[in-house]
């Protein structure tokens, strides 16, 4: 299948109502592209770099959703399902996902590439070899040189593959990308999977895959009102865990995230660790999907136990009992869209089969969550899916980022109109009481305010949540350290022995959290603080109240994601990895002394990431920021404040044309304003979207 072929729909009947929420979105962005392609033309040439910054940012917006899950959840199938493009990835049992392959619908072809792989450069896969990826580097730090050893070797075994199944061209291609106009599955699974070549056949292993970092393509599907970015990504509990990095960024980056469970094992040991890791997000990007309802003897009654057991253990684990839950079948769904059912296993055929035999039987349908309402007649869970994430998409991702930009035209409009009403006005808009060098005063007022506020609240965070976190892993090793010691006095075996890693990460993603919360509190207010004062001194500098205008700070986002606290995923997804280590230690104190060790080397490390990429990062960009938003208005204050015969007065004033064509301006732009007070959510008292198949 090329890139070019046809896109099936994912169900014709249900396309007009399965993205309701994105097409209203979608309206609404298409609006504000075309009014910021009108400012290019309208607004004042200072302001032109502004506006033709807004358009690159509409041109490139996107919601990113990863998929994660352990190995042979099914996420590759997942993936095809949701975009509709059954048999785009290689989804077999034997070989499997090793790299994050992102999957752009709709999004801009870079170059007019629809296939684009890159590779580690050569100091990543040099990295990988001496660090012996997360573990060896934690065993290192241990003094524990066997095991680092031993992670290291599994590196080393993973490139010796690479190095012979690409010969010669193994070091040209480090740090290269390969690029292509159009694609097949053949093409993809020679980038992207690995297996036993032994099992599936010579050639059907990836391979490249070895060497990919990264995977991405590009195709349109019109189904799809604005463009994603669907990420594959590898299995959490994969033997090679070099790559966690990697996916950890993805993670990170990201705006959904379905965590794919296996019905028949849902909320394994693995699953529970991977949604404590994922809780550093917000918990309102995450989705749980459970996925091989087909692999069920009776779904129909199954999936009802299932859901009681999820949602119990959630509650044991005290994680939000508002995460949506799907249920599903991605074999069913690629199935459905491709409208052969004859691909089918006879065994899940005959789950198919049942399922929709025990819907026709009901005449009064209840879902799983206790609300009536009407159960989606696809079986596959695929449209309920693509129901929770149109939600997000809209509510949680699109209208967010519409109302910031659109704000940010408002405040360029309005100061393109302030200074053009000036133009034509003949003469000063300064009241005479106040001289260009009063509001030079209050100008370094505002500015210094800003900064002493600013410079507080970032050494206040810094310190707040570096004492918090510190405390957490105090607490941690003590009891550890305490736990450890029972277990040695009563003669248990190390092997089932492993630190309280679950109770450490929440309490140092709430430690992370309130900081996050607290700081965004306080930046708003901050930046309140600072528009209101800019709005009081246009009020002092204008003489015709005619001409005032709210002025509206830019919209802070949140600290990123802190990937620093999901690496604990390692110790998580190794259980007896850490206790193997110190079993080996004969002696009590030796091995206790260890635990501390290593312990105490993470917090160093984890804090050391907070401050550094962290809360240092966010300071630096939202500085920028405040400062690119308060230097447009003095920019704006002080041209106003100018006498009418100043040089660069006369300069400005050249530069906006003849005065009919100013006067046309200002029309415009007053009728752009309106447009842009137009563009608002009208669902905002919706309530949330179901999400639980019966």
């Amino acid at each position: 299948m090329s890139s070019s072929s046809m896109v099936p729909s994912h169900r014709q009947a249900s396309n007009d109502y399965l993205f309701s929420k994105s097409k209203d979105a979608k309206l609404a962005i298409d609006q504000l592209t075309s009014v910021a392609n009108q400012m290019e033309k309208l607004v004042v040439p200072g302001a032109l770099d502004r506006t033709l910054e807004m358009q690159k940012r509409l041109s490139k917006f996107k919601t990113r959703i990863s998929l994660v899950g352990q190995v042979k959840a099914g996420k590759t199938a997942l993936a095809n399902a949701v975009i509709g493009r059954p048999g785009l990835l290689p989804s077999d049992v034997n070989p499997w996902t090793s790299v994050i392959t992102s999957l752009h619908v709709n999004a801009v072809h870079p170059a007019g590439k629809a296939a684009v792989f890159k590779f580690f450069d050569k100091d990543e896969w040099t990295d990988m070899t001496t660090m012996g990826g997360r573990l060896g580097e934690m065993a290192d730090r241990a003094n524990f040189e066997d095991e680092a050893e031993e992670m290291r070797e599994q590196v080393r075994e993973l490139q010796a593959r690479a190095k012979q199944r690409l010969g010669v061209n193994f070091k040209l291609l480090l740090g290269n990308t390969h690029s292509f106009g159009e694609f097949d599955d053949a093409l993809v699974k020679r980038y992207v999977c690995l297996g036993d070549e032994e099992e599936t056949g010579a050639g059907s292993g990836g391979r490249f895959a070895d060497l990919t970092k990264s995977a991405d393509l590009y195709f349109d599907n019109p189904t799809f009102p604005l463009p994603l970015v669907v990420r594959d990504t590898p299995g959490v509990n994969d033997p090679f865990l070099v790559r966690e990095a990697v996916t950890l960024n993805n993670l990170a980056d990201s705006d959904i995230c379905v965590i794919v469970l296996s019905a028949h094992q849902a909320l394994s040991t693995v699953d529970i660790g991977l949604i404590n890791i994922i809780m550093g997000l917000q918990h309102e990007q995450i989705v749980l999907f459970v996925n091989r309802i087909d692999e069920l003897e009776d779904p129909h009654r199954q999936v009802g136990e299932i859901e009681g057991y999820i949602r119990q253990t959630l509650k044991a684990q005290n994680l939000p009992q508002d995460i949506p839950i799907v249920f599903g079948s991605a074999q069913w769904g690629e199935a459905a869209i491709a409208g052969d059912l004859s691909v089918l296993s006879a065994r899940s055929r005959v789950a198919y089969e049942g399922l929709q035999q025990a819907r026709a039987d009901e005449s009064n349908v209840t879902p799983l969550n206790g609300e009536i309402g009407i159960v989606d007649s696809d079986l596959s869970g695929i449209s309920q899916l693509l129901k929770v994430i149109d939600d997000k998409v809209a509510n949680d991702v699109s209208w967010p980022f519409l109302e910031s930009l659109r704000d940010d035209c408002l405040d360029l409009v309005n100061q393109s109109t302030v200074l053009l009403r000036d133009a034509v006005s003949g003469h000063s808009a300064a009241q005479s009481s106040m001289s260009a060098s009063e509001v030079s005063a209050r100008i370094a007022e505002i500015v210094s305010t800003l900064n002493d506020d600013f410079d507080s609240l970032n050494q206040s965070s810094l310190k707040m949540t570096t004492y918090a976190m510190s405390d957490v892993y105090r607490s941690f090793i003590l009891n550890g350290k305490r736990d450890l010691e029972k277990t040695i006095d009563k003669g248990k075996g190390l092997k089932q022995w492993s630190p309280d890693t679950e109770t450490l990460r929440r309490e140092l993603i709430s430690a992370y959290n309130d900081f996050s919360n607290k700081c965004t509190v306080r930046l708003s207010e901050i930046m309140q603080e600072a528009a209101d004062n800019i709005a009081a001194l246009y009020a002092d500098v204008l003489d015709s109240e005619a001409s005032l205008f709210p002025v509206v700070g830019p919209t802070i986002g949140r600290p990123k994601t802190p990937v620093f606290l999901m690496k604990t995923m390692t110790i998580d997804v190794s259980a007896g990895w850490l206790s193997r280590l110190l079993s080996k230690q004969r002696k009590k104190a030796t091995c206790i002394a260890n635990f501390e060790t290593l312990a105490t080397e993470e917090m160093s490390s984890t804090i050391n990431d907070l401050q550094q990429d962290y809360i240092q990062e966010f300071a630096t960009q939202t500085r920028i920021q405040l400062q690119g938003f308060v230097n447009e208005h003095i920019k704006t204050l002080r041209n106003l404040a100018l006498p009418v015969d100043a040089p660069e007065v006369t300069q400005m004033r050249q530069s906006f044309g003849l005065e009919n064509e100013v006067n046309h301006r200002i029309a415009a732009l007053d009728q752009i304003r309106d447009a842009l007070h137009e563009i608002v959510r009208h669902d905002q008292t919706d309530g949330p979207v179901a999400v639980s198949a019966s």
